[in-house]
């Protein structure tokens, strides 16, 4: 159950995390949050694939082992993870009676947290390791079908809406090879915006409420509608086409790589114009400073 996918953007400066709504318990389907803040104000998410019993055990265990050791910093909420995971595992998979099989995992999940202005994405796994997650990853349901995804459209320069499209794209395309997943996107987003604000959830209202049909989210869903369709049918254009057919779409393809590099050579050129302006504003108070009587 779930499919969840977590990707850095804008070359390491921000992170998604992006999961479907999808549960279950007993036999029947059902729609339930999946994407968390472990603390309010904290700024650390945490969303979890597999028995939703666990992760409803895992988070308030986490949040009391962390306030009994007062580890307040969020680059220690991994370690706090992992044992309390580890705990678990040794308690329903080790410990007899066995109470799960070997080939039923508890839960994996991805933490997500900012250290030093930069975010950090970590997967969890149900015996308790945990490991950074370089550019992007995908687990739960479908999970192998998301990364070959990624895997064709991924850059660790993309910006922070596309990164949001392509992983929704994603889910959304598991979601019709997987009835384990729905179509239904909840996307936290890690990103240093202010000094004390870092974490966004997307789904989250500003009354506490959990919106599973989020009109921001759903607009990016309209637009990618019908996409991967027209992308197969791009495939067989360039194979069965004539040549004439194929000029036109190298073509149309070379103006917008070329117009996409003329556009990040303008961002960078007008980045570096504000840095020189700003070092000629700072070297110009210096000498102002300087040339102040003093008493």
């Amino acid at each position: 159950m779930t499919c969840i996918i977590g990707m850095y953007y804008n070359s390491g400066k921000g992170a998604v995390v992006i999961a479907d709504s999808r549960t279950m318990i007993g036999g029947d389907y059902s729609h339930g949050q999946k994407v968390f803040e472990v603390e309010i104000g904290t700024g650390i998410v945490f969303s979890s694939s597999g028995l939703s019993g666990i992760a409803e055990k895992l988070l308030p265990n986490v949040r009391a082992a962390r306030s009994r050791a007062r580890q307040v910093l969020a680059s220690e909420i991994v370690n706090v993870f992992e044992d309390e995971m580890a705990e678990l595992y040794n308690r329903y998979k080790m410990t007899r009676p066995y109470r799960f099989g070997s080939d039923e995992p508890l839960l994996n999940a991805f933490i997500g947290f900012m250290d030093q202005n930069a975010p950090q994405l970590h997967c969890l796994y149900e015996n308790g390791y945990a490991e950074i997650i370089r550019e992007f990853h995908a687990i739960g349901h479908g999970a192998r079908h998301a990364l070959n995804i990624m895997r064709t459209l991924y850059a660790p320069s993309i910006s922070k809406d596309r990164a949001i499209e392509i992983g929704v794209h994603a889910l959304i395309e598991v979601a019709k090879i997987d009835a384990m997943v729905d179509d239904s996107p909840q996307i936290a987003i890690l990103e240093q915006k202010t000094p004390t604000s870092s974490l966004e959830i997307m789904n989250l209202c500003h009354d506490g409420t959990f919106d599973f049909e989020c009109a921001e989210i759903k607009k990016i869903i309209d637009k990618l509608a019908g996409i991967e369709e027209k992308r197969t049918r791009a495939f067989h254009l360039l194979l069965d086409g004539n040549q004439d057919v194929k000029k036109k779409f190298d073509k149309t393809l070379k103006e917008y790589s070329d117009g996409a590099g003329q556009s990040e050579k303008t961002r960078n050129t007008t980045k570096a114009r504000s840095a020189t302006r700003n070092r000629r504003k700072g070297s110009l108070h210096s000498r102002g400073r300087a040339k102040a009587p003093t008493d």
